[in-house]
């Protein structure tokens, strides 16, 4: 590639940039001094520990050790003024867009469409830094956490399309490493992360192995670290023998023993996993029509799948990952020209969700800042069938102009 050409890429990217930290930036300017909420009083607040840096390790060492320590080091610098909070929210938003732009842009170059390699990536992640449904991820004091595993994890996934390009073996292992410890701080900064071995290996046999298992099994050494990974930290959040008990036993559908890991008694797995498929459906909805949000929802619990909205909402679920696997299989170039493309975001939505939209009971069973990492996959989904559909009617109107 010559010099001019870098240039003139590099330039490209720093308008980019700096176009999504601006439009971050003032969308939240004004939450500045939005004051603690709901978990931030007991988390934050009321918390000892954060309030004095000797307690640093002993937070390092917690389930969400990495987003703790960063409360902490808030509190150093500014006691419980707000601001610095929501600073450091916001910064971790910005950084998040960034990383979006880059993950578009890599893989719109993977899928041979150089020429949208510029605005789909910019767009997307203009989107993803304004849209209201991220509100309450970045907003909300405590759910720093989502967004801060959220960074690691869209991190992780760079370094290891990175390390896949790498054409010397010393710079693969040094950008697998930072794969594997990009995943451990994400899943203790929250363990939504948990999911990233999954889209690691769904981006795998999209983009770079192109479907081939045995190019795939070249990276063995760090599927199998990663693997072994995502047991010991699964085996650090569930509870077995409750979460064994409520999934093998007879009591499947019992209340009582429907605690699958986290003492969740008032809900049984199956009603938690039927009340989730309206749960997807709305978290949908707010990503096409952003109005009704709340931050605490009364949300109704299905007791069977056949009731009517729980069913509908089933269906769609199904047409939807129907779709995703039809155009991987099967890409119709009538229909679009990024089949692929589309099928991995539409598995990357889901996958992002099964851990809090499964058959594993969750006090709350739906809150906003849950979509926040997933959203990506909607979002890039949108632009690029926008964009295709923009440039369609585009060729349509020359045609006939020309006739």
């Amino acid at each position: 590639m010559q010099k001019d050409q870098m240039t003139e890429i590099a330039k490209k990217h720093i308008l980019a940039i700096g176009l999504i930290a601006v439009a971050a930036f003032l969308v939240y300017s004004n939450t500045f001094h939005a004051s603690f909420h709901l978990d931030d009083v007991p988390q934050i607040v009321e918390n000892p520990k954060i309030k004095d840096l000797k307690y640093l390790p002993e937070l390092l060492m917690g389930q969400r050790g990495i987003a703790d320590a960063s409360f902490a080091l808030n509190y150093a610098v500014g006691g419980l003024n707000v601001f610095g909070y929501h600073l450091v929210n916001i910064i971790i938003h910005i950084i998040n867009g960034i990383l979006v732009y880059f993950l578009i842009s890599l893989t719109l170059k993977r899928t041979l469409h150089a020429d949208q390699a510029s605005k789909v990536p910019l767009y997307t992640a203009l989107l993803f830094a304004v849209h209201p449904v991220h509100t309450q991820a970045v907003t909300y004091i405590v759910q720093r956490m989502e967004s801060l595993a959220s960074l690691f994890y869209l991190l992780a996934l760079l370094l290891f399309i990175k390390g896949a390009s790498a054409k010397k073996a010393v710079s693969a292992i040094i950008l697998y490493s930072g794969v594997v410890l990009a995943y451990f701080l994400g899943f203790k900064s929250k363990e939504i992360a948990i999911t990233l071995p999954a889209i690691i290996f769904l981006y795998d046999l999209y983009f770079v192995s192109g479907g081939n298992i045995k190019t795939m099994l070249r990276r063995w050494p760090l599927y199998m670290i990663l693997g072994f990974l995502l047991v010991y930290l699964a085996s650090k959040t569930m509870v077995p023998s409750s979460a064994v008990g409520a999934i093998t036993g007879s009591g499947f559908n019992d209340v009582s023993e429907a605690s699958a890991g986290f003492a969740v008694k008032q809900i049984s797995p199956l009603q938690y996993l039927y009340t989730q498929f309206n749960v997807i459906m709305t978290y949908l909805r707010l990503l096409i029509l952003p109005f009704k949000q709340n931050l605490d929802y009364d949300y109704p619990i299905s007791k069977t799948l056949f009731e009517l909205r729980t069913f509908m909402s089933f269906s769609g679920i199904l047409a939807i990952l129907s779709t995703a696997i039809y155009l991987f299989i099967k890409p119709v170039s009538r229909i679009t020209n990024h089949g692929r493309f589309i099928s991995f975001f539409i598995l990357w939505f889901f996958v992002i969700l099964s851990p809090t939209s499964s058959f594993v009971p969750i006090v709350d069973v739906i809150f906003e800042h849950r979509v926040y990492l997933a959203s990506v996959g909607f979002m890039a989904i949108f632009v690029i069938l926008f964009d295709e559909t923009f440039d369609r009617l585009t060729t349509l109107r020359n045609r006939r102009q020309d006739c």
